[in-house]
């Protein structure tokens, strides 16, 4: 992981159980020029996300109002 990344504060945006729709407002986020990155997207299809956890998308402590604006105002009824 390069040094910029390794001193960014990430927090998540939203958690989904269902890994395309994480994928779909990742890349919805990158096109608004936020870096978005989803924890537990390598988890094996067949087991899924963890219960408790899902598919956790988080994003850049500093952009997070931004980005919750966008995915309210546009993307949460995927």
């Amino acid at each position: 992981m390069n040094k910029e990344l390794e001193n960014r504060r990430f927090v998540t945006l939203e958690s989904f159980s269902n890994l395309w729709t994480a994928e779909v407002v990742k890349n919805r986020l990158l096109e608004e020029g936020i870096y978005a990155h989803i924890l537990n997207e390598n988890v094996h299809f067949s087991f899924g996300p963890t219960v408790l956890e899902g598919y956790r998308l988080q994003v850049d402590q500093s952009q997070f109002l931004k980005a919750l604006n966008i995915y309210k105002n546009s993307l949460q009824d995927l």
